[in-house]
């Protein structure tokens, strides 16, 4: 009964939420955690929300522990969007909140095998999300070696204006481009015209 009650909330919250209220969405997934704590859907939702409410503290905690009570769930792609939840929430910060160094932390000492990694990748390059996969960049190491990206675009990565403009480095962009590329990325992703594309980012 509990559940289902908790699922009733966390649906209202989806609703709330394709609607712009996000507010609103944030309280129908705290009422579903409320009935059913380890629902894990509600985290979910209450993490996105909190995203579009500029709360990355609470969002980064929301994820965090969804993605705790995954841990040993075989639902690689559920296991993604959180990994990727988390690093969306920090992608436009310029100082990663308190809850950033511990799930960060967690999420390279679960070791996550390739195709979760492969999926958050992917996930983040849809979105445009390229400070975040700076991030995991740095980590590379962490990560396993027969990681793979074959359904990634480069296309965004070159039109997006948020990695430069804001004082970082241009050699980052090549560093990004490189490390997809060795991973399986398309050079030809970036569109027809590669040299028109890089011309206009240099100029940027």
């Amino acid at each position: 009964c509990s559940r289902d009650i908790a699922v009733l909330h966390c649906n209202k919250s989806t609703a709330l939420y394709n609607l712009g209220k996000w507010s609103e969405a944030v309280f129908s997934a705290y009422q579903s955690l409320h009935w059913d704590p380890e629902y894990v859907k509600a985290y979910y939702r209450a993490g996105h929300s909190l995203i579009m409410l500029s709360d990355s503290h609470e969002a980064i905690s929301m994820f965090h522990k969804g993605l705790v009570l995954l841990n040993a769930s075989a639902d690689r792609t559920q296991v993604a969007d959180f990994i990727a939840g988390i690093f969306i929430s920090v992608n436009d910060e310029r100082i990663f909140p308190p809850a950033f160094s511990s799930a960060y932390d967690y999420i390279f000492s679960a070791r996550f095998d390739a195709l979760i990694w492969q999926a958050v990748i992917e996930r983040l390059a849809q979105k445009g999300k390229w400070r975040a996969c700076l991030l995991l960049l740095s980590e590379k190491k962490e990560l396993p070696t027969n990681l793979r990206v074959n359904q990634l675009s480069l296309k965004n990565l070159f039109e997006t204006a948020e990695l430069y403009g804001r004082g970082e480095k241009m050699q980052e962009v090549a560093e990004l481009v490189k490390w997809l590329i060795s991973m399986g990325a398309k050079v030809e992703t970036i569109g027809a015209y590669l040299l028109h594309a890089v011309v206009r980012l240099c100029i940027k």
